[in-house]
């Protein structure tokens, strides 16, 4: 008997889904779901590409989380972006949703692109005609300043963070496929001017999801 307790402990440590399950979860979280939409960046962030994986200088792992389930009364629904640090160093990534707190420094941008995205359009007043709108749209825009270090979160190699948005772009109930991206900007003020490089971008898996028509309220 005596000797039965005193493996038990070893056999909880062992066990591997007990193991894996604290490891697994998120250990930071931003809450981007109730940030404004900016003003659309050109035509848009470009889409991505198609292919999972990430550039030499943004070494993270991307995944989209969407729920199954009904949509919001404004046909959006609530997404989880999930950036995994997989690189041998800790890197710096912008966490303010706030963009009027001072000049940035970086900007990190999140979207996805599906064929659950509703096409958008507006009118033409000479022809009176409809007009895809060819903007894509976005889900979370992060900011940092290099003067402000709670504008920006340290994450080792390994660690994950979590970005709560909202798609808001409407979807189409039904069976459907989405794609993240991300991309993280570097801005450069030059002459009272402000120009913009790419530091890397990432591109999740494709995942499916499963929608249905919004609840009545």
């Amino acid at each position: 008997m005596h000797r039965l307790k005193l493996l038990l402990p070893f056999a909880v440590l062992l066990s591997p889904g007990l193991i894996l399950l604290g490891v697994a979860q998120d250990q930071l979280t931003i809450d981007a779901s109730k940030q404004p939409a900016p003003p659309a960046r050109g035509r848009g962030p470009f889409p991505g590409s198609i292919s999972p994986g990430h550039s030499a200088r943004l070494r993270v792992r991307l995944e989209l989380r969407i729920p199954n389930g009904p949509l919001q009364p404004d046909g959006t629904t609530l997404v989880d972006f999930v950036i995994t640090n997989i690189g041998d160093q800790t890197i710096s990534l912008p966490s303010s949703i706030k963009e009027n707190d001072g000049p940035s420094s970086d900007v990190l941008t999140l979207w996805f692109t599906s064929d659950a995205v509703k096409d958008a359009y507006f009118k033409d007043t000479a022809s009176g005609r409809p007009v895809k709108i060819e903007i894509v749209p976005t889900s979370a825009e992060l900011y940092s300043r290099s003067n402000d270090a709670n504008s920006f979160l340290l994450v080792a190699p390994n660690q994950s963070v979590k970005v709560h948005a909202s798609s808001r772009v409407q979807l189409q109930p039904g069976t459907h496929t989405a794609t993240a991206h991300a991309e993280l900007l570097h801005l450069v003020v030059r002459n009272s001017s402000i120009s913009s490089e790419i530091v890397g971008a990432a591109n999740s898996e494709t995942v499916r999801t499963i929608l249905s028509t919004a609840n009545p309220r």
